[in-house]
């Protein structure tokens, strides 16, 4: 009985200490959205165009279906954040070799050295993370890499 009652008891902890974790996680969320959001901005970029040019592979071109797909985002909305960015310089579009009807997407000279110049503010030790020694961000992502892992509900 009493093997019963730690065994709840530490299940509570965990359900409590769990729930602490996923506040700060959403609240360290927020804050990183906000410094990402703040430096697209500095770059003339919104958030959308900013996550587009990180996605780029920095060499060759992917499709704008399987960009649509990792960055999670509808791909008809997509055409539109893919023009911006065309009318700036900073991607090229094309049609597929193989198949016209498939656009594919890549970034310029100009998009690359934006990308590098966003990425460095971005990882500056400005933002949330920041005060992050890197032994602290070394543990951090070992336990982020071992929460991906875990099975989604």
């Amino acid at each position: 009985m009493a093997t019963r009652a730690k065994t709840t008891a530490s299940r509570s902890d965990h359900l409590r200490l769990e729930g602490e974790v996923v506040g700060l996680w959403f609240q360290v969320q927020g804050r990183l959205e906000a410094h990402f959001t703040e430096l697209a901005a500095q770059h003339g970029l919104s958030a959308v165009q900013a996550k587009v040019l990180l996605q780029l592979p920095t060499e060759g071109a992917t499709t704008m279906r399987a960009l649509a797909g990792q960055l999670q985002y509808d791909a008809s909305n997509l055409t539109g954040v893919v023009d911006r960015l065309e009318a700036t310089g900073a991607v090229r579009r094309r049609s597929h070799p193989q198949d016209r009807r498939v656009k594919r997407v890549e970034l310029t000279d100009d998009g690359r050295r934006m990308r590098v110049a966003f990425w460095e503010k971005l990882t500056n030790r400005s933002g949330p993370l920041g005060r992050l020694s890197s032994r602290e961000l070394t543990s951090l992502r070992s336990l982020l890499v071992s929460a991906m892992r875990a099975p989604s509900d």
